[in-house]
């Protein structure tokens, strides 16, 4: 009789300790390591280091955010990487610069793909955010739209002064073209040299990810021109129409006066505190 009791006893505490090591295990599994989400910054045409590095600084001076790496992309595409990823920091930056900084967005949304993929394949990076001045915006979307290599999934973007159909004195003037009710280009201006037409980028849409976060920040002088000095409104706010149904959201900011010239709107404090806010703040 005490040999059933004492099995019993046994076998009772044995399916307890099972039960309590059941639902440890349990509890392990649903604990997920959130992987930090970088932000890189992407210049212009004839822009550099010097385009970015305000607002990288004042990202870092508000303790939202922290830079990581220096990227440089060298003339033949080649990479040269200055500091370490690091997946214990919450809000990592990465500095993207091209070193021949007169390169077509066709050529630099090349290199930009590589850099994409690096940051994958090495820096086992899965998603991403952005923020892109001036023509990086054309190489970024154009990255998007044709990426032929793994990447990151983008997920929030902030444009600065984005020229997607036309730049004052190479295409486009003040007040010569403007926007119709449906949000497309009344004029769609060719492609040159150095960028893709209106045309191609609206035929590239379709593969523009799903749900991203868009910033839209765009300068005007408040000079009549309805422009930043180089980029027109219509130009910077035909974002709308290009991807139309396929973003999860578009905000708009105006930056007026002096302070919103297409050059100095990487280095206003308003537009800063946009960035942050919709980076950081929001999550």
């Amino acid at each position: 009789m005490r040999k059933k009791v004492w099995l019993l006893l046994v076998g009772c505490l044995s399916l307890f300790l099972l039960a309590g090591c059941g639902r440890q295990n349990t509890a392990r599994k649903i604990v997920k390591h959130s992987q930090p989400v970088p932000t890189i910054f992407v210049h212009g045409l004839l822009g550099s280091s010097q385009s970015t590095d305000k607002m990288i600084a004042a990202a870092e001076k508000s303790g939202q955010a922290k830079k990581m790496m220096t990227i440089n992309v060298q003339s033949d595409g080649q990479l040269q990487i200055t500091g370490k990823y690091n997946h214990k920091i919450k809000n990592p930056i990465i500095q993207v610069n091209f070193i021949n900084n007169e390169a077509s967005v066709q050529t630099q949304t090349k290199w930009l793909t590589t850099v994409l993929h690096d940051l994958k394949t090495t820096d086992h990076v899965t998603n991403y955010n952005a923020v892109a001045h001036s023509a990086g915006n054309v190489t970024l979307l154009e990255t998007e739209m044709k990426a032929t290599k793994s990447i990151p999934k983008l997920k929030r973007l902030v444009v600065i002064a984005g020229p997607f159909n036309g730049v004052i004195g190479m295409n486009d003037a003040a007040n010569a073209n403007q926007l119709q009710k449906n949000g497309k280009p009344k004029i769609i201006y060719p492609a040159n040299a150095w960028y893709p037409s209106y045309s191609q980028l609206l035929s590239w849409r379709h593969g523009f990810p799903a749900n991203v976060k868009i910033l839209n920040i765009y300068g005007d002088l408040d000079d009549g021109t309805n422009s930043d000095g180089m980029v027109t409104e219509q130009s910077e706010l035909s974002i709308h129409y290009l991807l139309r149904g396929l973003h999860d959201s578009i905000k708009n900011v105006k930056i007026t006066g002096q302070n919103a010239a297409h050059s100095s709107l990487h280095h206003n404090k308003l537009v800063n505190q946009q960035i942050i806010k919709f980076l950081w703040n929001n999550n």
